[in-house]
């Protein structure tokens, strides 16, 4: 296939996945918005409503990335970054608009699944590009570093969501300690997918997530602190996931990727 028609296969997903996010957001499907079944199934570690504005930055840098691949496809780079990561970005796009659907009928389970693949097609994704970088090349490597890095901690907040759907006790354990388990593991996670992608601003939207997390928890309109120790763990997350954005910067050289030797293409 050639590369023009791959970009154009690309964009046009990207289009039809915004159009399905923008029926899911309004409640076209089963009358219930994304917003409407996470109230549904509310969690210590939802992100506050204002966080899921990183929505509209990730999409502005997809459609940048789609539209500069599709006029620049015979540009060494952005022709090697078609053949490289065009089937994982349809995939991607097709787990997008599944996830939208039966999260909407409130199929929570089978969402954590979705969302799961979803989460790691983008990895192997952001990795191929890691294959690829011969300069300081930018918009790919930030567009979907940052796609990736928040499709992790979505992750995490689905599984949440649905546990508490099935109406999990937590064996026992307060669901506070649960939070922060699920926190900690959460940045261990981005600390292997960062560190195996070598892509610096993948922990980026995970830090912002747990920054909507903090604001949940302390606010009026969330929690209103009544659980500081999961709130400080938080904190401590956002803090660690800065201190990974500067150590892979700087294993990076200050590139958002590494340059790869010619023979690595």
């Amino acid at each position: 296939m050639k590369r023009l028609t791959k970009a154009w296969i690309s964009l046009i997903l990207l289009i039809s996945t915004l159009v399905i996010n923008s029926l899911g957001a309004f409640g076209i499907f089963n009358g219930l918005s994304q917003k409407d079944i996470s109230n549904m199934n509310g969690t210590l570690i939802t992100p506050a409503p204002s966080t899921f504005s990183i929505w509209s930055v990730i999409y502005l840098l997809l459609i940048s990335a789609s539209i500069v691949m599709l006029v620049k496809n015979k540009d060494d780079y952005y022709g090697a970054a078609i053949d490289r990561i065009s089937y994982l970005f349809w995939l991607s796009s097709g787990l997008n608009m599944l996830w939208i659907v039966v999260f909407s009928y409130t199929l929570i389970g089978v969402s954590a699944l979705v969302i799961l693949a979803f989460a790691i097609t983008l990895s192997l994704l952001v990795r191929q590009l890691g294959k690829i970088q011969t300069g300081r090349q930018w918009l790919l490597p930030a567009a979907f570093g940052m796609y990736s890095g928040w499709l992790l901690i979505a992750t995490v907040v689905n599984v949440a969501s649905w546990l508490v759907s099935i109406g999990w006790q937590g064996l026992g354990i307060a669901p506070d300690v649960w939070g922060i388990i699920m926190l900690i593991v959460a940045v261990a996670v981005t600390a292997v997918v960062t560190l195996v992608t070598k892509n610096a601003i993948l922990p980026v939207p995970v830090a912002w997530g747990y920054f909507g997390i903090y604001q949940a928890l302390t606010t009026a309109a969330g929690y209103g602190g009544a659980y500081p120790a999961l709130a400080m763990t938080a904190l401590v997350g956002i803090g660690l996931l800065v201190v990974l954005v500067v150590i892979q910067l700087y294993r990076n050289h200050w590139q958002l990727l590494p340059v790869t030797p010619p023979d690595g293409i």
